[in-house]
């Protein structure tokens, strides 16, 4: 085993976006995660997360409602579950039934509403949920991307928002610029199931209204933080040395099927003053931004990425690497292996990509 794609099963042990909010309603709504439908349900004004079949014959309990007294209703035979996943009722055995210990729904080890995405941990997570700490602070404006769903695989995509090397090739029509490719950051940094580092690097400031009046420069420097966890998510955070602002973003990927992610971008800006129109101006840059990435990682003939030595690294690649590690030792926790063993070649591919990480 030497591959990460959406299906890889030690990435139950995380926690995962995997709808917006306000997309669950009244009724039951189908979500689908590592290959595997769910069920989410507001039940007794709690959020309930169920794998989406029915003890008695499979049938998907999406496919029901919810009664406000008994609970999950499944649409093929009546049966209703609670919110802990327990059976209510089988109408074909009549009231006050004894009912069969096995006839109970699957839950989820947790499901959690945050910063207006629902989150969902198949089994206990290892890591944090990740957030953006500034979300809900004053004078800070808080939005969102509408999802895009993409064939690239989760950890493709994590992967290259953890990057910095590519930003002047393929960023070069919005924020990308020469000065940018030479890889300048600060030790990579472990902590627990963390890993983080800083860049130093130069972006095209395409956003700050004193660019057109000359006040400043158009290429600026730029302070880049950029952390991954036990997981499928990034957080960022810019901050700009000239405007004195600073933007964070939590980049969140949901690895519905083999062949397909859907990714959520939550943005929290401080110099925007709660102007509808520059909002609306940084979620459709950020969309353009993502869709310079998919051009480029939708043509993969695999949606994976490996954890040996088949890709090159380099030390401008010493965070991504240390990511892998992490997901090496996710997978030996959830196989009860050796990191080693799972993956025998990650070794090899952090030496290529020089310092280790230092654990903090």
């Amino acid at each position: 085993m030497s591959i990460v794609d959406n299906t890889s099963s030690f990435l139950r042990r995380a926690w995962h976006p995997v709808a917006m909010a306000h997309e669950v309603g009244d009724g039951p709504q189908q979500v689908w995660l590592l290959g595997q439908p769910w069920v989410l349900a507001r039940l007794d004004g709690e959020l309930a997360a169920f794998e989406d079949r029915c003890p008695h014959r499979l049938a998907p309990v999406s496919l029901g409602t919810v009664d406000d007294e008994l609970g999950l209703r499944c649409g093929y035979h009546g049966w209703t579950f609670d919110g802990t996943g327990s059976c209510t009722s089988i109408p074909a055995l009549g009231p006050g039934a004894t009912l069969p210990p096995r006839a109970r729904l699957v839950p989820a080890w947790g499901v959690v509403e945050a910063q207006g995405l629902v989150w969902l941990a198949p089994e206990e997570p290892l890591a944090a949920r990740p957030e953006i700490p500034e979300w809900g602070a004053d004078g800070v404006d808080c939005f969102w991307n509408e999802p895009r769903t993409t064939p690239v695989s989760a950890a493709q995509l994590v992967d290259n928002f953890l990057d910095a090397s590519h930003f002047p090739f393929v960023h070069a029509e919005t924020f990308g610029v020469e000065e940018a490719a030479l890889v300048v950051n600060e030790p990579v940094e472990r902590d627990g199931w963390t890993v983080r580092t800083t860049f130093d690097t130069w972006y095209r400031n395409f956003d700050d209204p004193l660019v057109a009046t000359g006040e400043h420069p158009e290429v600026q420097p730029q302070r880049l933080m950029k952390e991954g966890a036990a997981g499928l998510t990034v957080v960022l955070r810019l901050d700009f040395p000239v405007t004195g602002a600073s933007f964070s973003i939590l980049f969140a990927c949901q690895p519905e099927t083999a062949e397909r992610t859907r990714i959520y971008k939550l943005m929290a800006r401080d110099d925007l003053g709660g102007d509808a129109g520059r909002i609306a101006s940084t979620i459709a840059a950020e969309q353009v931004i993502l869709e310079e990435d998919l051009r480029i990682l939708e043509r993969y003939r695999a949606m994976r990425i490996h954890l040996d030595r088949t890709e090159c690294h380099t030390r401008g690649d010493r965070l991504s690497v240390g990511w892998r590690r992490i997901l090496a030792e996710m997978a030996e926790v959830a196989m009860g292996t050796e990191a080693g063993d799972v993956f025998p070649g990650l070794a090899a591919a952090e030496a290529e990509a020089g310092t280790p990480v230092e654990v903090g």
